[in-house]
């Protein structure tokens, strides 16, 4: 009989002892949410204040937030580590008809010295095509006649 009071007794201190650590998770899970909903309304008055002090902008608040978030400094460090070690080329080309004058008259603005500024224009286009890519351009292209003529 003593015996089986002790496994009662036991068994009763277990159980209470379990049913505590329950309640200290209960009360420890009560008190983070009551954490949570006084961040929530707190943050909630800061958003209110800020777009009130914006004149009611909700763009310019999302921007706001964005640049005191750091978010465009690390879309800049994305874009950055995604080009790097890419080693790209640039090449920068004019073709010669800058805005001259001859006579005080520009000789930039003529139709047949644009179209002569776009032919000027290719072969860099094409060498700088072939230096990045190993492509040419298909031969035919040097081959083309007028067909008006014909």
């Amino acid at each position: 009989m003593m015996r089986i009071n002790r496994q009662r007794a036991l068994a009763s201190a277990t159980f209470y002892a379990s049913q505590q650590v329950a309640d200290g998770e209960l009360y420890a899970k009560q008190k983070e949410a009551e954490g949570l909903i006084a961040l929530a309304q707190a943050q909630g008055t800061y958003l209110r204040t800020l777009l009130e002090a914006l004149g009611g902008n909700y763009t310019t608040l999302r921007d706001y937030m964005m640049i005191n978030g750091g978010v465009f400094q690390e879309l800049a460090k994305i874009n950055a580590g995604a080009v790097q070690g890419l080693q790209p080329k640039i090449s920068i080309w004019t073709n010669g008809s800058g805005g001259e004058t001859v006579d005080g008259v520009g000789t930039s603005s003529s139709a047949l010295n644009q179209v002569g500024g776009v032919y000027k224009m290719l072969p860099p286009l094409f060498q700088t095509v072939h230096e990045q890519t190993g492509m040419l351009p298909p031969a035919w292209m040097g081959t083309l006649t007028d067909s008006t003529n014909n």
